[in-house]
């Protein structure tokens, strides 16, 4: 039977409405959690202080000792920072200059700070200056069960060549960490961040599938399903735990919950992880507005904190400004996840904070630290030249 030519003019205007109607969808929604068009002011950051302006640069990530309540903070010159994101990397060991070097600082509660000396063995078994390229991103840290004054530190490495993961050994109250092992696999393309889960196994978020060009460009706009989450055995073997994330960031543990935040669809996954190390989600929370960085839970209470970034554009303004400047105008929010009873209803969503862009701009992580009576909120910048520590906001 013959199909009429005004059947399939119905038909194309059909599939053009809903054509139509999925892109101003996917328009407004982006619009949405990026932030164009909006200003935010400053709620409820009259006890917060930056500390270390000039020397705690680029803060990226922060994880606090639940048994001392030390702070330790992986840093970053933030001229060279600005090349990593972009892709490009110094040539040779010249980065290694104390000025560019990226840092390991531990900090106590009254904002007094120091660097740990990285350091690795020699061939004669001395200790010696750590030679390798080290560019800091996230880490974590995994305490002995035995005696968790030993501490293990993973770091995501975005050195030349090959992305890696970095670890360190470092004993509690020491002036240095020593260098045990850096592991590559072609399945970690893109790391982000990490969570330890034993002094060799881990879990690692890949935020990308391609690599900056192109295609990573137009994945990153269309907002594709193309990161996923690797697992390293304590064998040392990879696999694939999860895939079909939008942009995959922070990871997080509490008990037997994983949290990882997802900055394409923004918002935070809860998983199981199985025997075999594969991750089962179980839940979801989705944030309104802002896309989410870092996470930390708070071991006492088990509450997530998750810095997001309300103004994107203004963030990634900061990685191509020239000289390396923060847009005062790259608005945080500070929220507080409690997971309900029910883990497949998500989380329920408390705003702590919001600041405008002057004091915490491209806040990537808020954690708190528990030391001596003291009790505050730590958030890190990944473009900033200080870190900010928060009073009366935990």
């Amino acid at each position: 039977m013959a199909v009429s030519a005004s059947y399939w003019r119905a038909a194309l205007l059909a599939v053009a409405a809903a054509a139509g109607t999925a892109l101003y969808v996917y328009l407004s929604h982006s619009i949405a959690i990026t932030g164009v068009g909006k200003t935010y002011t400053s709620v409820n950051t009259t006890s917060c202080h930056q500390v270390g302006r000039g020397i705690l640069q680029g803060c990226e990530d922060i994880v606090v000792d639940p048994h001392t309540g030390l702070a330790y903070l992986a840093c970053g010159n933030l001229a060279v920072r600005q090349r990593v994101v972009q892709g490009k990397h110094d040539s040779d060991s010249s980065h290694a200059a104390a000025t560019d070097a990226d840092h390991v600082y531990v900090m106590d509660e009254n904002d007094a700070f120091a660097d740990i000396k990285l350091l690795q063995q020699d061939d004669g078994g001395e200790l010696v200056p750590y030679r390798q390229p080290l560019r800091l991103l996230g880490f974590d840290i995994h305490w002995d069960p035995k005696d968790p004054q030993r501490m293990t530190f993973m770091f995501i490495n975005s050195q030349p060549g090959h992305p890696a993961v970095s670890i360190f050994a470092h004993v509690s109250g020491a002036d240095h960490m020593v260098h045990m092992e850096t592991v590559r696999s072609e399945l970690l393309w893109s790391p982000n961040n990490i969570l330890a889960t034993s002094d060799r196994s881990f879990y690692a978020t890949n935020d990308q599938k391609h690599k900056p060009g192109l295609l990573r460009s137009v994945s990153t706009m269309l907002r594709l399903p193309h990161g996923h989450i690797v697992h390293r055995n304590g064998t040392g073997d990879f696999s694939i735990a999860a895939s079909g994330l939008r942009f995959p960031n922070g990871i997080a543990k509490h008990e037997d919950w994983i949290y990882v935040a997802s900055c394409g669809d923004p918002g935070v996954h809860i998983y199981q992880a199985g025997a075999d190390g594969h991750l089962a989600r179980t839940g979801r929370t989705v944030y309104a507005d802002g896309m989410p960085d870092n996470l930390s839970v708070d071991p006492v209470t088990g509450q997530l904190y998750s810095t997001t970034f309300l103004k994107v554009f203004d963030v990634l303004k900061s990685f191509e400004s020239t000289p390396p400047a923060t847009m005062q105008t790259a608005s945080t929010r500070i929220v507080r996840l409690t997971q309900r009873s029910d883990a497949r209803r998500g989380f329920d969503i408390e705003s702590l904070l919001v600041d405008s862009g002057e004091l915490m701009p491209t806040a990537s992580i808020a954690a708190i630290q528990r030391r001596n009576r003291i009790k505050r909120m730590l958030v890190g910048c990944v473009m900033c030249d200080a870190v900010v520590a928060c009073d009366a906001v935990a």
